[in-house]
């Protein structure tokens, strides 16, 4: 992941951040799907149609009372769902640019961890979950067989985090892996 390092605190959480893939031409991975997402958490005032600030509440710039949460900087229902077909081996890197760690959950199928920090891990030590906790800074890359078909839900797995604040039923860091 990039961030600024120029008045990081605002910046950073006003969205000045992503990612740079580097593809290695030698590995033989056979991933048909590869998507990234970037987690991220807000301060928003006066909910549900509040002035959005950059994790700062009130006038306490280290503050860390967020209460609306995303993923590639848009919240459900309108984050872009995980479109994948029966049989395809899918890769989803996930990257944490805010404060908060994040426990990313899948529902219908279990992933493996292969690879953390862009660092591969070695096959003997990818560890199978449904759920990884992506703490500040941190990146990760889950690969998961898409062999289950229907909608699933893809979230943080704090409630808080899930309804932006419970601010509605449903919203915040969630997503979905939508079969085609």
């Amino acid at each position: 992941m990039y961030h600024t390092h120029v008045n990081s605190a605002i910046q950073q959480m006003m969205g000045l951040g992503g990612a740079f893939i580097i593809l290695d031409g030698n590995r033989q991975d056979r991933i048909t799907k590869d998507y990234f997402l970037m987690v991220g958490e807000f301060t928003v005032k006066g909910l549900p149609m509040g002035e959005v600030t950059p994790g700062i509440y009130d006038l306490d710039p280290v503050s860390h009372d967020f209460n609306f949460f995303t993923i590639n900087g848009r919240c459900f229902p309108y984050t872009t769902p995980l479109a994948v077909r029966y049989g395809e081996r899918v890769r989803i890197r996930l990257g944490n640019i805010g404060h908060d760690a994040h426990p990313m959950h899948i529902h219908g199928h279990q992933f493996l961890i292969t690879a953390t920090d862009g660092n591969p891990l070695p096959l003997q030590g990818r560890p199978i979950k449904n759920t990884v906790n992506v703490a500040s800074g941190e990146t990760y890359d889950i690969v998961f067989t898409a062999n289950n078909p229907g909608n699933w839900p893809f979230h943080c797995h704090i409630p808080h985090h899930m309804t932006n604040n419970m601010q509605m039923n449903m919203g915040g860091m969630v997503t979905a892996i939508h079969y085609q």
